[in-house]
């Protein structure tokens, strides 16, 4: 096989036990001034325990270098690899496209390198991923591949609430000011990927109870629009770990709409870096189902 996926490791596949061909672009997280190479140096529940036990500065990240995503090109022409898909997160969030692309540009003459901003992270990312992977196997070719990814990607919504603001805060994604007046009154945001690919607030609440509230009133107009029917859509419950907010939420969906067999899935260490460790939603895919559905309903 002479093609290759790759993704940033924004999209958590470390966290998961799925079987695939990818090979990982890894990004970096600055804590209290030491570098770690995300999923080398360190993983999801370490950068958890310290975020959540330990006195830090703001906790940074930073994409892969581009020596270091040279020399992982150069690696896979040297093993024969000619065609390369890399999916990475959105371009909104991280300078890791740019970068990768340009370096791309440099591996021209050598090799065909296909880079896609994914406008997402996390468990959307690595679908996106996996679609690729096994598409890359059915022999499309890769502008096939980047169509299909776009239906898939135009049809995942997320709605994400986060109870601690301050490491919105510390990572200067909410002002000081806007932060002390959010503490102040118990505000907490409802936050949402856009079209092109920005975390976004689109709603802010009193009280954390109220923004599950508000995000399973969203889920439950996209079902009366689908007539009821789940059997076109693939939801799932986004977790930063916090388990108390997944049991509350979890509880009030059930109660609300009936639904109890969400899988729950962690966010990555990237997100969890820049929005901290106490954060909870809901998302789905409609109508375009990703393939790698399967992996997923069995955590």
């Amino acid at each position: 096989m002479t093609r290759k996926v790759l993704s940033t490791s924004s999209c958590g596949l470390d966290d998961f036990d799925i079987p695939h061909d990818i090979e990982l672009i890894r990004l970096h997280i600055m804590i209290n001034g030491v570098e770690f190479i995300d999923g080398q140096d360190i993983t999801r529940d370490r950068l958890k325990h310290i975020m959540m036990n330990v006195a830090t500065s703001p906790v940074k990240t930073s994409p892969a270098t581009k020596e270091n995503i040279a020399l992982k090109l150069l690696t896979l022409y040297q093993k024969g690899i000619r065609e390369v898909f890399i999916t990475t997160l959105s371009s909104q969030m991280s300078d890791s496209y740019k970068i990768i692309k340009e370096v791309a540009d440099t591996f021209a003459d050598r090799m065909d390198i296909y880079v896609y901003d994914c406008k997402d992270l996390n468990v959307c990312e690595a679908m996106l991923a996996l679609e690729a992977d096994m598409m890359k196997h059915q022999v499309a070719s890769m502008k096939e591949i980047a169509t299909r990814l776009d239906a898939l990607r135009s049809n995942h919504r997320m709605l994400f609430t986060v109870d601690n603001l301050k490491y919105l805060i510390k990572n200067k994604k909410l002002t000081a000011q806007a932060g002390f007046f959010a503490n102040l009154f118990n505000i907490k945001p409802v936050l949402s990927v856009n079209k092109e690919g920005e975390i976004v607030p689109i709603n802010r609440i009193r009280k954390i109870e109220r923004t599950y509230h508000y995000i399973i009133d969203e889920f439950e107009r996209m079902l009366v629009e689908n007539s009821g029917n789940m059997g076109n859509v693939f939801a799932y419950i986004l977790s930063s770990g916090d388990k108390k907010m997944v049991v509350e939420f979890s509880a009030l969906l059930k109660k609300r709409l009936g639904i109890d067999h969400l899988p729950v899935l962690p966010v990555s260490s990237i997100s969890m870096a820049n929005h901290g460790p106490s954060g909870v939603g809901l998302c789905y895919f409609k109508d375009n189902i990703p393939l790698a559905k399967s992996f997923y309903t069995a955590v």
